[in-house]
């Protein structure tokens, strides 16, 4: 009788971490974007569009390398700034529309490798980060 109660214990304990989703997430203000750690252990956020659904249940992935760092953004337009890895200086760049509704056409995903152009780009935009809202991912984590 103890050898079944054993094994009921370790297909229950087997079978409970795919009975529940730990995903974590951040929504990036009032914007459709949020921030996604894929694991537990909080590593490797990246950033999602809810599609514009005020109750979404599912997230498209906005193409970037790396790990979110930071994140700026305003009406118009997001910017996430990534890293390789957590021991990187590294930075990616990227520039989107911040829109409602997910077109991966209408993002308009523009990525920034050298730090001129990033600059340039935002200038041209009449960006400031300074001017936009902004998170370095302190705002809590929370739990789908």
């Amino acid at each position: 009788m103890e050898v079944k109660k054993i094994i009921a214990f370790v297909v229950i304990m087997a079978f409970l971490p795919l009975s529940c989703d730990i995903t974590q997430y951040k929504r990036i203000g009032d914007t459709h974007f949020y921030l996604l750690r894929p694991d537990w252990q909080g590593k490797g956020a990246h950033l999602y569009h809810d599609g514009g659904d005020p109750d979404p249940v599912g997230f498209f992935s906005i193409k970037h390398e790396g790990i979110v760092t930071d994140v700026y953004w305003n009406r118009q337009y997001v910017i996430i700034k990534c890293i390789q890895s957590e021991n990187d200086a590294t930075k990616y760049r990227y520039i989107m529309k911040n829109t409602e509704d997910y077109d991966w056409k209408e993002l308009e995903v523009r990525q920034f490798l050298n730090v001129m152009d990033y600059k340039m780009a935002i200038d041209s935009l009449g960006l400031s980060e300074n001017k936009m809202e902004h998170t370095d991912g302190t705002i809590p984590w929370r739990i789908f």
